[in-house]
Order: structure tokens, then C-alpha cells, then sequence
């Protein structure tokens, strides 16, 4: 598979299981993302580091399921 590929499906995955049990670590997962990244959630709203940086922080286990 291609790394830069499988490097997404393992962000995913982890991040899948920080947000539903809380398992893992906040500060492990935002680093694997460059200073300059930034997210669309369903919002729309763009969010960049800092933003993408305090919300995991803030919301380990919030999203059951």
C-alpha cells in the first residue's frame, strides 16, 4: 500500500479511538500532522493547528459510538 495512504488510515484509526473511548493520547495523535494542517469538519468551518491541537485535547471519549 502507499505510505502516504496508509499513514491516513492510521490517523483515522486513531482518531477514531480517541474520540469514541478516550484511548491513546491527544498530544501522540496532533503531532502526526505538519505545523501548516488544517481540517474541514462537517461544520465547514476550517480549522488549523492550534484550533485542530485544542480540540483533541478537549474532546478524548466525547463521541461514543
Amino acid at each position: 500500500m502507499n505510505p502516504y495512504l496508509q499513514e491516513v488510515l492510521d490517523a483515522h484509526v486513531l482518531i477514531e479511538r480517541w474520540l469514541s473511548h478516550g484511548e491513546g493520547s491527544a498530544e501522540a495523535l496532533v503531532k502526526r500532522f505538519a505545523a501548516d494542517f488544517t481540517m474541514i469538519p462537517l461544520s465547514g468551518e476550517k480549522m488549523d493547528y492550534p484550533t485542530v491541537s485544542r480540540f483533541f485535547h478537549h474532546a478524548g471519549g466525547s463521541r461514543p459510538g
